[in-house]
């Protein structure tokens, strides 16, 4: 299995993942409760299967408007003083969510791709918080 066929099981059961990426972050990471508060985390889990796609289109097949939008969302979330520094505990606690969503099906070689699919994707995101006012 590789990247693409992993979003497109994903997607096939998408509230799974989310439900199960929230438990883990929120029970790990406490402190990011905080900025959760008054967001609706049923429409924050459609915005995470959104990302998620756009995560794996701009891996396989980055463009200038998927880059446009990663640093539009870093921009929402720096507005929102989401630290840079939960960015790592965001990926591990996604990439444990996959390893128990894909179960037998993970890899090595898929951990791989989603860790540097999720790096590549929040460095761009982090380019959106120096770049105040331009959205």
């Amino acid at each position: 299995m590789d990247i693409a066929e992993s979003i497109q099981r994903i997607h096939s059961r998408e509230e799974i993942v989310t439900d199960l990426f929230y438990d883990i972050f929120l029970d790990r990471h406490p402190e990011v409760r905080q900025y959760f508060l008054g967001v609706n985390l049923g429409h924050q889990a459609t915005v995470l299967r959104m990302v998620l796609l756009v995560i794996v289109q701009h891996y396989r097949q980055p463009t200038p408007a998927i880059d446009q939008y990663l640093k539009v969302l870093g921009h929402r979330h720096g507005e929102r003083q989401i630290p840079a520094e939960l960015y790592p505990p965001f990926r591990d606690c996604l990439l444990e969510t996959l390893k128990r969503f894909h179960g037998n099906d993970w890899s090595s070689a898929l951990e791989a791709q989603w860790h540097a699919a999720v790096d590549s994707a929040s460095r761009v995101m982090l380019q959106g918080y120096s770049e105040a006012g331009t959205y």
